[in-house]
């Protein structure tokens, strides 16, 4: 299958989809270059519900071991 046959289907594809087909080719990307990767967990907004009510050192902490692998 050629790009040109591959680009209507994929401009028909939900935003959620579309990143989710990114992230596939990264990872196969990354799988065939031998770099490996770290995945993290989904983020979880339940965790930050009433996030007023948490420490921000939480919130940071979080939002720091989500980073990692990013670079």
């Amino acid at each position: 299958m050629t790009l040109d046959e591959l680009i209507p289907t994929i401009v028909s594809l939900s935003h959620a989809d579309k990143f989710r087909l990114v992230q596939i080719v990264l990872q196969q990307l990354a799988e065939e270059d031998g770099v490996e990767t770290q995945q993290s967990p989904p983020f979880d907004p339940r965790q930050f519900f009433g996030v007023t009510q948490q420490p921000k050192q939480v919130i940071d902490d979080y939002l720091e071991s989500s980073r990692e692998g990013w670079l």
